[in-house]
């Protein structure tokens, strides 16, 4: 093996479309390969293997995460195909016993088996590559307990990511769960050579829970820039609010169609020029609301559409909806769609949940932010988006370039290993 610069990067999702926190990472590996490294990618098998890069996939041994994995592989590999569904069916059935044994004792994520066979894989892959860093990322705790036994065994500097709060308010599974969460982000935060955070509020929580020492960093994700060719958006008749991403529980359109029904009651005039899109996924209960809105000619359900075509239909949009869960865990995160939108150049309207540093964001960059919990004041940004869509010229112009890029967070994140690799050389030679 050519000596080079190589990290280990350790997410159990990759390459997986539709996944946030597999597109986390695969957008940043082009952006670590410019910066002259060679990312060594471990995951697990839930998406086809790159070839852009050396990508090694390793499968769960516990029934919940093998079942997990084995379906998504079966879709991958005989996506649409008759036998997909079946095969993935009695994949399930037959695992079902074992699945159930399993959870009656370890109530946690599917994947929380996987850190097992991706530290042993992990390992010889330190003796093959070498690698300056070892970096863990992703939503399943599973990558940060196997990076955290590579680093141990091959004496490597660790940089973990936390993508979302291993502990949060609002907390909805058991209190076992609870135990287990709280101990791997103890465990995090003690053991990795720095934590990344995505927003400043999930650090400030993390490092009242647990105590950073100064190891706490944020970097906002940000997204890729959208192509120019995807064009831009000329005025029509309709001002066209549209939402990208899964509505369900405490994530619903609720309250906005409570705004819009208020709004169009004052206003009788305006149904026929407003639009709303929703595409992506739904629950029974939304989709039920959004079926019985009373006002059926505004609303149109498009359903999922790849993320390269949400990328386009996200332009092709007057103004673009943000809807966060109203919860608790809404306070310490900003949803990764945020960046994409921001990437897009339309106008947002954020219905934001107790997160003033969301709130922040988008009114700095000249978007608008209301109280999800509120219809009145959800209307009332219905209405100022309205009259900015009114008062624009015919061909709309798009809003200036987001600060919040991809390849601005991997600049950020190759410095901290940077430092980190300099205090470690400063360190050995210190000690002789």
């Amino acid at each position: 093996m050519d000596k080079g610069r190589y990290w280990l990067v350790v997410t159990h999702g990759c390459n997986l479309d539709g996944r946030a926190y597999s597109q986390h990472i695969d957008d940043r590996l082009p952006y670590l390969v410019k910066e002259g490294i060679t990312p060594v990618v471990l995951s697990g098998p839930t998406g086809p293997p790159r070839t852009d890069v050396p990508h090694v996939q390793v499968y769960s041994p516990a029934p919940s995460g093998l079942r997990f994995e084995l379906g998504k592989t079966l879709k991958t590999k005989t996506e649409g195909r008759q036998f997909a569904r079946l095969a993935g069916t009695l994949l399930r059935f037959m695992a079902l016993p074992f699945y159930l044994v399993e959870k009656l004792f370890i109530d946690v994520e599917s994947q929380w088996s996987w850190f097992l066979p991706a530290a042993v894989r992990g390992y010889f892959l330190c003796g093959k590559y070498d690698p300056e860093i070892v970096y863990s990322t992703g939503g399943p705790f599973s990558a940060h307990i196997a990076a955290c036994l590579i680093a141990a065994m091959r004496r490597k500097i660790w940089i973990a990511e936390l993508q979302d709060p291993l502990v949060h308010g609002d907390w909805q599974r058991s209190g076992r769960a609870l135990k287990v969460h709280s101990r791997v982000e103890k465990l995090v935060c003690d053991k990795a050579d720095a934590v990344i955070f995505v927003t400043e509020g999930a650090r400030r929580g993390a490092n009242a829970r647990t105590g950073l020492a100064g190891k706490g960093r944020v970097i906002y994700p940000g997204a890729v820039p959208v192509p120019a060719s995807l064009g831009t958006r000329r005025k029509g008749s309709t001002c066209r609010f549209a939402h990208f991403g899964s509505l369900a529980g405490s994530r619903n359109a609720d309250v906005l169609l409570a705004a819009l029904d208020r709004l169009f009651r004052d206003r009788p005039d305006l149904p026929g020029s407003v639009r709303l899109d929703l595409y992506g996924t739904f629950d029974r209960p939304s989709l039920s609301r959004v079926e019985s809105f009373p006002y059926p000619d505004v609303v149109a359900v498009r359903g999922m559409v790849s993320r390269s075509e949400s990328l386009a239909e996200m332009r092709g949009c007057d103004v673009l909806l943000l809807i966060q869960n109203r919860s608790d865990f809404s306070s310490e995160t900003i949803p990764s769609k945020t960046y994409e939108y921001l990437q897009a150049g339309r106008p947002i309207l954020g219905l934001v949940h107790g997160n003033a540093e969301l709130s922040g964001m988008l009114r700095g960059l000249g978007h608008v932010a209301v109280d999800a919990a509120d219809p009145g004041d959800v209307r009332d940004g219905i209405s100022q988006c309205l009259a900015r869509w009114r008062e624009s010229e015919p061909e709309l112009p798009a809003f200036p370039p987001s600060p919040y890029t991809v390849e601005g967070a991997v600049d950020r994140l190759v410095g901290i290993s940077a430092e980190l690799l300099k205090n470690r050389d400063h360190a050995r030679g210190a000690g002789g």
